[in-house]
């Protein structure tokens, strides 16, 4: 069921309330009273050694709208359940830290007829070390075995985000800033750190007037934590926003995935001003970038909004793609309505996603609705920004924002890139 050789499988019965007239057999209950039916499969796997077997349940609440599983749990491991509706494509629900004897998860019924299969995964913890990265004694890698985050608190940045084992990923790191620590005059180098990074939208708020970034956002060196293998980076407050930062960085079990959830937390003032979670992933110079064009698009019929003069090199619009390259002379700032952009390198692709949130007007995002955009840098700062963007939000004095960006990892095997592309965005080949 799952990928790791490290990982065997081994059936548990799944308990279902009677009331609901469920059927247990063996792994699988049905349900005639609902419409579905329910396999839990359990598999295990430790480098450590092998963790006990979780004992799985499924309770029925008298809403007939959800449905809980909870499995038994020990200590420093992490649980996972998945569900599919053919065994084919799965969803993860939220892993949970066995922190004490049981976790659980609420999930909605299925509307009937429908068959759904579940099964849970245990896995030990994400492993972080603090590690001497270019010159920064105080990094962090953080990896499950599969991909690994490097992570320069002193930088305010993720560095860079690969396969575990590789000296190099998609992130587009300024070799010019090894091992220095963020200050309020590292926007005067061009592209300065590289990395992932976030700031707060719009940028024509910024009190600076537009340019540099509000120092506490970039500017300074971020605190850090890291339990049970996920990693939290802390920014000071800044004094303009009165804002502080807190990014939440970990790695999904058993996937090339990374998730970060950015929060922004005002400490007090600045009553009426909207903001949003900017986030800014500077990427090496890449075969092609890639947009899926949502149907419809608030910017049809070019489907971008543009933020710059003219279009970069290659660009195509084509069944529901538009795609680029990085023009050597010349800068180039594209946004649009996606929620998910894709680079696609010689041996490597990587696919960004920041969800639109669906239903909303597009005042509720910046530069007249972008929720992704790209910017291009010319040589000899050879670069290139994807962006996504959180909701613009009212924020007042002790309330929080969150954005969660996710970022998955390829290796190329498509012949071409804009087959690659297609293949990971989840869009029809040509």
């Amino acid at each position: 069921m799952f990928t790791s050789n490290l990982l065997r499988p081994a059936l548990r019965r799944v308990l279902a309330l009677s009331k609901w007239g469920c059927r247990t057999i063996g792994p699988k209950a049905f349900c005639p009273a609902i419409g579905f039916a329910i396999m839990a499969v359990f598999s295990g796997g430790s480098l450590m050694g092998q963790p006990t077997p979780p004992t799985v349940q499924l309770a029925l609440p008298d809403s007939v709208t959800n449905f809980v599983f909870s499995t038994s749990a020990q200590q420093g491991y992490f649980y996972t359940m998945e569900s599919s509706p053919d065994l084919t494509n799965w969803t993860n629900l939220t892993p949970l830290y066995g922190g004490a004897a049981t976790v659980s998860w609420t999930n909605p019924i299925p509307a009937p007829p429908s068959t759904q299969f579940f099964r849970a995964r245990v896995d030990p913890t994400n492993m972080a070390v603090i590690t001497n990265y270019h010159g920064w004694t105080n990094a962090i890698c953080l990896t499950n075995g599969l991909v690994e985050a490097l992570i320069v608190p002193k930088a305010g940045r993720i560095m860079q985000f690969r396969f575990a084992g590789a000296t190099n990923g998609p992130f587009w790191e300024n070799t010019n800033m090894y091992g220095k620590t963020s200050t309020t005059t590292n926007w005067n180098t061009t592209g300065a750190f590289g990395g992932d990074k976030s700031w707060p939208s719009p940028q024509k708020n910024w009190n600076t007037g537009g340019w540099p970034p509000p120092y506490g956002f970039d500017g300074e060196p971020y605190s850090y934590g890291i339990t049970n293998g996920v990693v939290t980076i802390t920014s000071q407050v800044d004094s303009t926003y009165q804002i502080q930062v807190t990014r939440t960085i970990q790695l999904l079990f058993g996937q090339p995935v990374m998730q970060v959830n950015t929060v922004f937390y005002r400490v007090s003032g600045l009553y009426g001003n909207y903001l949003g979670v900017w986030t800014i992933t500077q990427v090496s110079d890449p075969v092609g970038i890639y947009v899926p064009v949502p149907s419809p698009s608030i910017f049809a019929p070019n489907d971008y909004f543009q933020q710059g003069s003219g279009l970069p090199p290659n660009y195509n619009n084509v069944n529901g793609l538009i795609s680029f390259t990085r023009d050597p002379n010349n800068q180039y700032h594209l946004g649009f309505d996606a929620g998910s952009l894709a680079w696609v390198g010689t041996n490597w692709a990587m696919r960004i996603d920041g969800p639109r949130v669906a239903g909303l007007p597009a005042s509720s995002y910046p530069n007249s609705g972008c929720s992704t955009s790209v910017y291009t840098n010319p040589n000899p700062v050879p670069y290139v920004e994807l962006e996504c963007f959180g909701p613009l939000v009212n924020l007042t004095r002790y309330q929080t924002v969150a954005f969660t960006t996710t970022y998955t990892l390829y290796n190329v095997t498509e012949p071409t890139p804009d087959a690659e592309a297609r293949l990971i965005l989840g869009l029809p080949a040509q």
